[in-house]
């Protein structure tokens, strides 16, 4: 916001005071606390941590003038008002999101309590908030004393394997912390006890350069006395094999993790490495790989192996496994958990002693199988989307994935069963091996993805949206598995760019996406080319070659601009710049005539380009317009981060990018760009490469596109984030509205009228072939939820003031639609955009978090008047009353435009 806007404000809400009441009572104390964007964490590895929280002030016009941090050694010292580690004294600032420390250098295991107070908009102090607390991981390699280690033998997969170690403890334990990671993935267990709800730890990341550690409190786990840690490694993303046939992995083993706890007790400390002390033996999981599934075979299973006592002498020797060139961090991005437990909505019986499950959801996750059946008995769990007309499961779609995990029974009483080192995208399971008819309880899906925090929500009077918006946010937890995967049940499930960046905007007003791109953003740049600048398509790198095709690389500029304006957090660009810059620099020197050229030997593909769309477009063109369009992004970002010469020099290149553009692919004759799909058209314009003055009828040429396909879309994964936005922004909302509300193919609403619970890869995917490129469950066409939020129910990041830090509320109602609703969590707290139609008027409920600002759009017809509450405050083209709390900004026959505080407002329009 510039500067005349923060001096009104400023202006208007202490004469809000004034007017209001003689005396103003102090905020509340301020709430949701957050280091490094996470409550009360345990293992940060950033010495620097930056802190977040809410002023809590339900005044209309509340703001910080100022805070106060203090961070304490102990709870003690903290509730006495002694920052001994760092009390940052009051600071002149309404800064209350990523506050940077400026205390000394954390150290490794350093534990420290924080607290923070407020200052209101006219200086009132709030009372100190209630304590949070953090705790610093292992910062340098020397802090690790253990040892990575494994079963030295080969296997294809490897097979999966168990640990364990004996230790004894001494009296009153008072704290006691494990760290932890393995290759592939592990579970851990203490006395018996399974440490922790993470699934799949320690996630995936591109294993050739680093690994992400896990720390666990533990102190409950382990006794004085005699104690017992167990350890289980199965392959998963490192050695299972990935990409199509599963042919490629990172390792081919063997298995190993490292793992150091460290015990405080009233005799002093204790400290137990993994080392060549530590036993090792087969599992009961016989085989396990991520696209074909687990086999257990229970009969294997060695009571009391994760306890003390247990005879381990047939156990086998561990090796001592090289790890040194491998980096450890602490985990960056939300652990994957379980997130709900779906029973079957119904059970058939199509083929006899074959049972079929339906859920009734696609969904990511496994099942819980729960029986008793004679030793021996092998039963089956068989995966699918998908059903055959004789309704057994239909696993085609899945290609040589076989999606299959086997339990052969123990004959032990009532037997539970999890296939842990797999996961699966399914609706259905066909069961066989069942010794009798199952029930609802017999078997139970496991939902878990990675654990981001819903943030938004959406609702309206159009039950066709609803059901796509449901859709859509079920694809994106279905595909957020560590990395943003394209989908989550054939032999692919990797994390590709381009799916990623188009989706981006929609996946942060659903969820709280900034840790998990920011861990994301990191894997792209490891595996970046180290001589050429190149990335790859897909991230973790793995099975595509490179250097990536276009749009999909360019993820690497886009991410990070996405999180900047969502979520107002600069360290992104910071820390990923010269990456991000080395890509921009790759395509500039592999071009010709300022026109990016693609390197490939086929010179007639230029990469995937609007991928699966209706009707295709021509790449080429593409690959260049986001050329300029990187270019364009990293100039404005190197700008914001204090590199102005960066700045400049990247915009210096952008008129000869955009002129070179124009002259080759602008056909003047027919407005249009070469290809004239809309895609063709839309990405030049949205991008900025169309001169001004051909703006308007290239988007005409989009609009009778539109009209000549009955008001359908034609296009793939990069033009459909830009179409119903680009419509509604050149005047033409209710083309998009209709086009968003269509049930016939192709549209959104096809899908669901199709049976569709997630988002489809393909607008045809019910009659596209069954096997091969299919899948039922990828989010790249839900791109489309950024309309829903930002123009159905209008609200929009103001990206000159990040992070919702000032709000733009802008909704848009059009055709039959006479009510929306959505709110948004942001760093602030919760925006509410809640309107309809009633009467002959329209009603907008407005929710503004303390501490930011908004403009705000009504619309208007010929002669309405504006009433906030009880009051007129607008009529003429004049503000009438709420001049403390209002700005006329503009106004127009259609629209009016305020510029106000925080607070709570409900607007009629009549």
């Amino acid at each position: 916001m510039n500067t005349i806007c923060k001096f009104f404000f400023l202006a208007v809400t202490i004469l809000a005071m004034i007017s209001c009441e003689e005396s103003k009572s102090p905020p509340d104390q301020p709430v949701n606390l957050r280091t490094e964007y996470l409550r009360n964490p345990i293992g940060l590895d950033n010495p620097f941590p930056a802190f977040s929280w809410e002023v809590n002030d339900q005044t209309r016009g509340a703001a910080q003038s100022a805070y106060r941090i203090l961070v304490a050694s102990s709870l003690e010292k903290l509730d006495s008002n002694e920052g001994d580690i760092w009390d940052s004294g009051k600071i002149t600032s309404d800064q209350s999101h990523l506050v940077g420390w400026q205390g000394s250098e954390l150290t490794s295991r350093q534990v420290c309590y924080w607290k923070v107070m407020t200052y209101d908009q006219v200086g009132q102090p709030s009372v100190y908030s209630q304590p949070a607390s953090f705790e610093m991981g292992l910062l340098e390699r020397s802090d690790w004393k253990a040892k990575w280690i494994g079963i030295d033998e080969t296997g294809k997969p490897p097979r999966s394997v168990m640990f364990r170690k004996e230790f004894t403890a001494g009296n009153e334990v008072k704290k006691a912390r494990i760290y932890i990671t393995g290759l592939g993935t592990y579970l851990l267990y203490v006395n018996g006890n399974k440490v922790g709800d993470d699934l799949l730890a320690p996630g995936w990341t591109d294993y050739r350069k680093k690994v992400q550690y896990q720390v666990y409190d533990v102190t409950d786990f382990v006794i004085t006395g005699e104690n017992a840690i167990g350890v289980v490694l199965g392959n998963m993303w490192w050695s299972s094999g990935l990409g199509w046939q599963g042919g490629v992995a990172y390792s081919q083993g063997p298995l190993r993790f490292i793992a150091q706890l460290e015990i405080e007790t009233g005799d002093g400390k204790a400290e137990v490495f993994s080392d060549e002390s530590w036993k090792g033996s087969h599992s009961p999981y016989v085989e396990n790989t991520i696209y074909d599934g687990v086999t257990f075979d229970a009969r294997l299973v060695q009571k009391g192996w994760d306890l003390p006592g247990f005879d381990d002498s047939k156990w086998r020797s561990v090796a001592d496994l090289d790890m040194s060139g491998i980096r450890m961090v602490a985990q960056q991005e939300p652990p994957i958990r379980i997130v709900s437990v779906v029973e079957p909505v119904s059970i058939t019986e199509p083929v006899e002693g074959n049972y079929v499950f339906d859920f009734g959801i696609n969904m990511v996750g496994y099942g819980k199988l729960k029986v008793q059946a004679p030793r021996g008995t092998r039963i089956q769990l068989k995966y699918a989307e998908l059903l055959h007309p004789n309704g057994t499961v239909a696993q085609e779609n899945l290609r040589s994935a076989k999606v299959i995990d086997d339990y052969i029974c123990s004959g032990e009483g009532m037997e539970e069963f999890e296939p842990h080192f797999t996961y699966h995208g399914f609706q259905y399971v066909e069961v066989s091996g069942l010794p009798s008819k199952p029930d609802k309880e017999t078997l139970k899906a496991l939902v878990f993805n990675s654990a981001v925090e819903s943030a938004g929500t959406f609702s309206c009077s159009k039950e066709i949206l609803n059901s796509i918006q449901a859709n859509i946010w079920r694809g994106q937890r279905s595909n957020l598995m560590s990395v943003p995967t394209d989908c989550p049940q054939r032999d692919e499930r990797l994390g590709w760019m381009g799916d990623a960046q188009i989706f981006g905007p929609t996946s942060c007003y659903n969820m709280d996406m900034a840790r998990f791109y920011k861990k994301w953003m990191r894997d792209i740049l490891d595996s970046q080319d180290e001589k050429e600048g190149f990335v790859y398509d897909v991230n973790p790198a793995i099975v595509v070659g490179g250097p990536s095709k276009p749009a999909w690389g360019d993820a690497v500029i886009v991410i990070p601009w996405i999180v900047y304006k969502f979520y107002g957090d600069k360290s992104i660009i910071e820390e990923n710049y010269d990456g991000m810059k080395r890509w921009v620099e790759y395509m500039h020197g592999n071009s010709t005539d300022n026109l990016y050229t693609w390197s490939n030997e086929d010179s007639t593909w230029f990469g995937y380009g609007d991928w699966v769309p209706v009707e295709r477009s021509p790449s080429k063109p593409i690959s260049q317009a986001y050329y300029y369009y990187s270019t364009k992004l990293l100039a404005e970002m190197a700008k914001i981060i204090g590199k102005s010469e960066d700045g400049k020099e990247l915009s210096d290149r952008l008129p000869a990018i955009k002129d070179a553009f124009n002259k080759a692919y602008y056909i003047k004759d027919s407005a249009s760009y070469v290809g004239g799909t809309q895609t063709a058209n839309l990405i030049p314009v949205a991008f900025g490469l169309t001169e001004e003055q051909f703006t308007e009828t290239v988007m005409n040429s989009v609009v009778e596109n539109v009209k000549a396909h009955d008001n359908h879309l034609t296009t793939g994964f990069l033009g459909t984030p830009l179409l119903l936005p680009m419509l509604s922004d050149f005047g033409h909302h209710e083309i998009a509205y209709a086009s968003a509300v269509q049930t016939t193919y192709p549209s959104w609403g096809y899908m669901v009228e199709k049976g569709a619970t997630t988002i489809w890869e393909l607008w045809n995917s019910d009659t596209e072939r069954p096997e091969g490129m299919n899948s039922r469950n990828h989010f790249a066409y839900g791109s489309v939820g950024e309309w829903y939020y930002g123009y159905l129910a209008g609200i929009r990041p103001d990206v000159n003031n990040p992070g919702f830090k000032r709000i733009i509320i802008r909704p848009m109602p059009a055709g039959d639609l006479i009510s929306a609703k959505a709110s948004v969590m942001t760093p602030y707290g919760k925006v509410l955009s809640d309107w309809e139609l009633k009467d002959g008027s329209f009603i907008l409920s407005v929710t503004i978090p303390a501490n930011t600002t908004a403009e705000i759009h009504l619309p208007l017809k010929e002669g309405s008047k504006v009433m906030e509450g009880e009051s007129e405050i607008y009529s003429g083209g004049k503000l009438t009353r709420g001049k403390e709390f209002f700005k006329l900004t503009s106004a127009t026959d259609s629209e009016v435009v305020l510029e106000t505080v925080s607070g709570n407002y409900l607007f009629v329009v009549r």
